[in-house]
């Protein structure tokens, strides 16, 4: 019975799944970032200075409020790459989510590589975080639809 309402609840929500590009194309893997070592929050967000504005302060406030020990066994460091991930910048400039994500999206895999330092760490981390069960997730975005 539990298996009906789940699989009713998917067809119900699939309407939600939305393409988000009006030219959808197949983008080449991601190569290179694995090969990266593990470092710290702030050394893996070094090459991103030139791009995200303010990192450090943010990668700060990140580990400010990340716990010595986080759950489900993640380093702090990792745990605060999630942190950081999910962060607001002011509306002047862009998040690291928004940048990072413009980036994934574009053919020239090229533009990726100051990227790859905190990908390995921020992955890493992903990684790490036990599974779910289903469930709705909602996602805000800047744009009216």
């Amino acid at each position: 019975m539990a298996e009906n309402v789940n699989v009713q609840s998917r067809r119900r929500n699939s309407h939600l799944l939305i393409n988000d590009s009006d030219n959808p194309k197949t983008l080449s893997p991601i190569i290179g970032f694995a090969q990266e070592p593990l470092l710290p929050l702030a050394d893996a967000c070094t090459p991103l200075t030139d791009i995200v504005y303010d990192i450090f302060t943010y990668v700060s406030i990140a580990l400010e409020h990340t716990a010595s020990h986080p759950a489900d066994g993640l380093t702090r460091d990792e745990s605060a790459s999630i942190r950081l991930y999910t962060m607001e910048w002011p509306d002047t400039h862009r998040s690291l989510y928004s940048i990072l994500n413009s980036i994934l999206k574009t053919a020239d895999r090229k533009d990726l590589q100051p990227w790859f330092k905190y990908l390995k760490l921020f992955l890493t981390a992903i990684a790490k975080l036990p599974s779910v069960p289903p469930r709705t997730a909602w996602l805000g975005v800047r744009k009216n639809i």
